[in-house]
């Protein structure tokens, strides 16, 4: 027999971040040996993350994706942080959740 779990509704007054797409460069490195040629195409890889936006502080973005609750239905730990330079970002696109 299933047991109905109970889904919590997020309180803004409790977790007050919208939800973002996040289209961001980092670098790209290796520690294998290449020949020069190859070396001279690396280029940076284009990454997309998602995420409540939780902090916009020290010239970075923060972001969690993930949320756990107590048992009456507060905030309880976030996880899968991820912390972009600002000027890594190439677009944020909001999402309505």
């Amino acid at each position: 027999m299933k047991s109905k779990i109970k889904i919590p509704k997020i309180v803004k007054k409790d977790f007050p971040y919208s939800f973002y797409l996040a289209h961001w460069i980092d670098t790209n490195s290796t520690c294998t040996w290449e020949n020069l040629k190859t070396i001279k195409n690396y280029k940076p890889s284009i990454c997309i993350s998602t995420g409540w936006l939780v902090s916009t502080n020290n010239n970075s973005h923060t972001f969690v994706s993930d949320v756990s609750f107590n048992d009456d239905g507060t905030v309880d730990d976030c996880g899968n942080t991820t912390t972009i330079p600002s000027v890594n970002i190439i677009k944020l696109t909001k999402i309505r959740i």
